[in-house]
């Protein structure tokens, strides 16, 4: 078994209290719990998130008895439709998938299939829209735009113009990070959001042109919120391009290496961790439950379409150069530029 992030391994203890303390279950620490298979869809593993996800689950699985069936969707629609239906041919006792999209039109007639079979099936890190789900396991995006936003406006001196960098508008993700940038910014009138732009399929490529064709009508913005860390190392390329690092303050969501290693070089300003470990272990324990027909303590119940989904939210927290060692297990390369620990 992998040996656990240390940044993560109080945490961990806390949320595992906080989690499963309240179910009225008897643990029997002598015995293994019986033996379950979980499937699960990624929608990349190879993605900073599931990479770290994957690793929870493969921590966890023996202690929890608990045969894991990976599948890589490679961020393909039809790929995930594929895997999805090799988990129903391998008999699996729950399914966890992280959704390529939101929406998926192609994914009903498997959904119902699993349905009819009555294998739990769980959303994690994005919600798949009108859907039967047995829970959503998600860090609270809405939150990490509160967050991005509060930190722009207070490095800004609450007043100046800001760019919005959206991902995909099909994408429950971005709109709910979105829509925690504009509670906080729509409040300040010293504060004028001059663009805000989706991306589709979260394209830095896309979001980069937006950044140079934003700079040209307004050259004297103050701040870039982008809706993950790609983009915002879009905004970074060209900012460093224009000798404008530093005077346009930039933050994003994920925490992935590149972005923070620019907080690191002081290129870029803040990100938002949305603690990837974390999700997959609660994912896993939470299917286990569900697998098992254990009770399990959700925090709220949300409407998705015509049905109710119960739904557990994750840590997030965000990193700027004074907290930055907190990500030094996750990402060794920091060390060069950290020199001290206090």
């Amino acid at each position: 078994m992998k040996i656990l992030h240390r940044k993560y391994a109080f945490l961990i203890l806390i949320l595992f209290t906080l989690l499963f303390t309240g179910c009225a279950r008897e643990e029997k620490v002598s015995k293994l719990p019986s033996r379950i298979t979980i499937g699960v869809s990624f929608a990349s593993l190879n993605s900073t998130t599931g990479r770290f996800i994957r690793e929870a689950m493969e921590d966890l699985k023996e202690r929890d008895n608990v045969e894991l069936i990976l599948l890589d969707a490679d961020e393909n629609e039809e790929r995930e439709k594929e895997n999805l239906e090799r988990l129903l041919q391998e008999k699996v006792d729950a399914i966890i998938i992280q959704p390529v999209k939101s929406k998926n039109e192609e994914l009903k007639e498997i959904l119902k299939e699993i349905e009819k079979k009555n294998i739990p099936l769980v959303a994690m890190d994005r919600i798949i829209e009108d859907t039967k789900l047995d829970a959503y396991l998600t860090s609270n995006s809405f939150w990490v735009g509160v967050e991005q936003a509060k930190y722009l406006a207070q490095q800004m001196e609450e007043q100046g113009k800001v760019l919005i960098l959206k991902g995909d508008k099909d994408d429950n993700v971005a709109i709910e990070i979105s829509a925690g940038n504009l509670e906080i910014l729509r409040k300040n009138q010293k504060i004028d959001i001059v663009s805000e732009e989706w991306h589709q399929e979260w394209s830095a490529d896309l979001a980069e042109k937006t950044v140079r064709k934003t700079l040209e009508k307004h050259p004297d913005l103050k701040g870039i919120l982008a809706n993950n860390s790609d983009m915002a190392m879009a905004a970074v390329k060209v900012l460093k391009e224009k000798n404008l690092t530093g005077q346009i303050i930039t933050v994003g969501a994920d925490a992935t290496r590149e972005a923070c290693l620019a907080i690191a070089r002081e290129e870029h300003d803040a990100d938002v961790d949305k603690m990837p470990y974390v999700l997959g272990m609660v994912s896993f324990k939470v299917a286990c439950y569900l697998a098992r027909q254990e009770p399990w303590e959700y925090d709220t119940v949300v409407k998705n379409g015509e049905h109710e989904v119960r739904v557990k939210v994750t840590p997030i927290m965000l990193i700027d150069k004074y907290n930055l060692i907190a990500m030094r297990d996750r990402w060794p390369e920091l060390n060069k530029y950290i020199k001290t620990v206090k």
